[in-house]
């Protein structure tokens, strides 16, 4: 009987996409799990099928946290060769770490990979964060370090005030605090015009620059699920508030690579008990905000984003121990979860 439905439901959802009757929260997929080139692009290509939104690559040069020497593909290069590899899912990284590259090279690298994929290119946009990249790339010269925050802050304004401008003028020149520009070329301009610029973050600072500067803000759902959703919306309403624009104008979206889809509420509270001790947070908390549940639950949740005014969630979702296994559980979350959506 459960396979039968099972059938049923991804009989509609097919469906439901081929007919574009799919018009709410849209998913992109995490494509970092697949740890190859071949299994990105197995990913990418699956996602792609299912009629998901975009397929997603995290920008670092190391594994994160205890993950630091497993194979890492470095991002541009890697998106470049899985986003040829597909037809029509947008694509994007989630996010682009500034600290690594000059600003104006990577505006022309922008624009690059936007011709490549014929205008599917999403651009989101991170001020960096972590040590080990920062200290063993020397990413800020003579042994600096990470540099503060405020810093960080300044220099993600400047650099999306560079890639507006050298994505529309193939001569552009700029000056400020940090970078000198004197007439770049960029021939040829990104294919979208403007180029859309997402900002990802959470603190008050970067959320008021995302507002100011860029066309939406991605929050960091790990751990945390809606209630880091809540945060950057209330700080989002705020500076919408301070700049006279509205969320219809500014996109909000979110990423959380701990998507849990279970079979049964069994398997649903002791997920929740294991996660509440990963985590150091009361289940009760677990329950209410973290992306995880049975069907209902997770179709619940996601509702909730949306009230929130979340356009987009890019997740990936577990368990998983291959791409086979990878590819199964997004094909059962697009059937019975997207699809009520």
């Amino acid at each position: 009987m459960d396979s039968l439905r099972y059938e049923l439901l991804s009989w509609v959802a097919n469906l439901k996409i081929a007919w574009g009757y799919h018009t709410g929260m849209k998913f992109g997929y995490f494509l970092r799990p697949g740890i190859t080139y071949e299994g990105m692009v197995d990913l990418a290509q699956h996602a792609e099928e299912l009629g998901l939104h975009g397929a997603y690559l995290n920008d670092h040069v190391l594994g994160l946290f205890r993950e630091e020497k497993m194979p890492f593909l470095e991002a541009m290069t890697t998106l470049a060769a899985v986003g040829v590899q597909t037809k029509k899912i947008r694509l994007g990284h989630i996010t682009i770490f500034n600290g690594l590259r000059n600003p104006a090279y990577l505006a022309k690298t922008i624009s690059t990979l936007d011709n490549l994929f014929k205008g599917r290119y999403d651009t989101i946009l991170g001020a960096g964060w972590m040590k080990k990249e920062y200290e063993g790339y020397d990413l800020t010269g003579n042994g600096k370090g990470v540099p503060p925050g405020w810093k960080r802050a300044d220099l993600l304004i400047e650099t999306i005030k560079i890639i507006k401008g050298m994505t529309q003028s193939p001569e552009f020149s700029y000056k400020s605090k940090y970078w000198k520009l004197d007439e770049a070329y960029n021939y040829p301009l990104s294919l979208q015009q403007p180029m859309p610029v997402i900002v990802g973050g959470s603190k008050p600072r970067t959320v008021r620059a995302a507002v100011k500067y860029a066309d939406g803000v991605n929050a960091l759902c790990v751990g945390r699920g809606l209630g880091a959703l809540r945060d950057v919306k209330y700080l989002l309403d705020s500076a919408l508030d301070k700049y006279d624009k509205s969320q219809d104008e500014f996109g909000f979206s979110g990423f959380d690579h701990m998507v849990w889809h279970y079979g049964s509420t069994e398997e649903y509270e002791k997920g929740a008990r294991d996660t509440a001790e990963r985590f150091r947070r009361p289940v009760e908390t677990v329950n209410q905000d973290l992306f995880m549940g049975t069907t209902e639950v997770l179709i619940e949740k996601f509702r909730k984003a949306e009230d929130m005014g979340v356009d987009t969630m890019i997740i990936f979702v577990r368990p998983t121990g291959d791409v086979k296994l990878a590819k199964e559980n997004l094909s059962r979350f697009r059937d019975e979860v997207i699809s009520q959506l």
